[in-house]
């Protein structure tokens, strides 16, 4: 997909005026990257992206976890090679490390037992300046970031704020071409990371001081994308393409509170959705009916839709059940639907959060999502008001709906003594679904399979088990 956007609209006044004819900064064309499981077998990362970052913008790529975004910022800085297409340079293939960026990460990368000062100076090992000029340089930066009086300070004895800024500092002092920013505000504290985004954008808008021709970051933050980015290039999982570029012309500074930016944010949340969440065809069961009461014809459809499915394993998102019954007791208390815009600001998760809720609640049949609302299904309804034993029956028959309960408890009953090792079941996770941390989806199965009562894990033995009284009935329906 290409990316030529125009985003003349949206240049600072600090960033050159003719760039039309330049090449790009940084540019990717057609790459692919691709890795080799430990079975052997090639699992696609990217797939044919085709990317630039051009002088005077500032560029966001958005996208849910495991969508490649930090492989992608890899390799624009040289630190990896693409399997098949180019990263280029100023139009030249790049060779070796990107000596022309610098990066600011989410976890600070701070030496803990160096001062500020002495932080900051590992920036500047490229540059080879005299002692003079390294303090010169230090001290500007320092100012400029708002780290005056703390140049004798060590890491631990400062704010994540402060260190983050001592982060920005070392990258800046590199006198980089593009910055990087890899989810640089992620780790911090909700108003921290609002004044720092705000810190960034004046620094943006004030280029003679830093030398920056450009600014590059990743986020999942939807908000923060629409805030600070001139251009947003997202993202799709699995493997990583790019399906939608949004060319912000909102000017600088950003009212967050004007119609304009909220009917931007309100546009991205829009192509998020419909990759995460698509609209799927009107022809499935009906959830209550899938799990209530269900005549002979309905119980053959399910069974010639769950056939026709069998060869497809759908990764569970890392979803507590608490989070689930919390959905659905919004949605009670909100006569049953709910604008998923509306929802995230509600249960106070980021858009990626909510997403996985909404879709776990989804994948059980508890819910459904017609557009950009979420509505609570009859056989929801039913769930949120039985008591808790009906609670787990009906929960019991929902994940056991699902291939990897299917495949997890058909495995166990064929297992002398009803037990597999965990090592054994992370390594099957790892080779059916490569994109996903094997590790978190273990734990998702094993929380919900212990709601459910279908099954154990034994922490001692770090094994598996069916749970006894449930093995008859998980032996019927994993037959599916």
């Amino acid at each position: 997909m290409s990316d030529s956007v125009s985003t003349a609209s949206t240049t600072p006044p600090s960033a050159g005026a003719s760039r039309s004819s330049a090449a790009p900064l940084i540019e990717l064309q057609h790459v692919s990257k691709a890795y080799t499981t430990g079975g052997g077998e090639p699992v696609t990362i990217l797939d044919d992206i085709s990317l630039a970052v051009r002088e005077g913008e500032m560029l966001a790529l958005l996208g849910q976890s495991g969508s490649g975004k930090s492989t992608i910022l890899r390799l624009i800085a040289g630190l990896t090679d693409p399997t098949s297409g180019a990263v280029l340079s100023h139009g030249k293939a790049l060779e070796g490390i990107n000596r022309k960026l610098s990066i600011v990460f989410q976890s600070f990368a701070l030496y803990p037992w160096l001062t500020v000062q002495q932080n900051v100076q590992v920036g500047l090992t490229q540059r080879r300046l005299s002692a003079r000029q390294e303090q010169e340089e230090i001290e500007k930066v320092l100012t400029l970031i708002g780290l005056s009086g703390f140049e004798n300070a060590f890491p631990k004895e400062l704010s994540g704020g402060m260190r983050q800024r001592v982060g920005l500092a070392r990258a800046i002092v590199a006198k980089p071409e593009v910055l990087c920013m890899d989810e640089a505000f992620s780790a911090l504290d909700v108003l921290t990371a609002e004044n720092l985004r705000a810190e960034v954008v004046d620094l943006w808008n004030n280029g003679s001081e830093t030398g920056i021709k450009s600014i590059f970051f990743v986020t999942h933050n939807i908000v923060e994308a629409a805030y600070m980015a001139s251009r947003i290039v997202i993202i799709s999982s699995h493997p990583g393409r790019i399906k939608n570029v949004i060319a912000n012309p909102l000017p600088y500074p950003r009212d967050v509170k004007s119609k304009e930016f909220a009917a931007l944010v309100n546009q991205i949340h829009d192509a998020i959705t419909a990759l995460a969440l698509p609209d799927e065809p009107g022809d499935e069961i009906e959830a209550a009916e899938a799990g209530v009461d269900q005549t002979q014809e309905q119980e053959a459809q399910a069974v010639a839709v769950q056939e026709a499915g069998a060869g497809r394993v759908e990764p569970i998102p890392n979803v507590p059940v608490g989070r689930i019954v919390g959905l659905l007791e919004i949605l009670q208390n909100n006569q049953e639907t709910i604008n998923i815009y509306e929802l995230s600001t509600r249960i106070g998760t980021d858009f990626g959060e909510t997403i996985a809720i909404v879709k776990a609640a989804e994948m059980l049949d508890l819910v459904d999502t017609p557009k950009h609302e979420v509505t609570m299904t009859t056989l929801g309804w039913y769930f949120l008001a039985a008591p808790l034993a009906a609670r787990k029956t009906l929960f019991r028959k929902q994940i056991l709906r699902l291939r990897l309960f299917q495949m997890l408890t058909a495995r166990l009953n064929e297992n002398p003594g009803a037990r597999v090792k965990e090592d054994e079941i992370l390594e099957q996770l790892a080779s059916l679904l490569p994109y996903d941390q094997p590790e978190s989806l273990f734990a998702t199965l094993i929380s919900w399979g212990r709601y459910a009562e279908i099954l154990d894990y034994d922490q001692r033995t770090g094994s598996v088990h069916l749970e006894v009284h449930e093995e008859h009935e998980a032996k019927g329906t994993s037959a599916g």
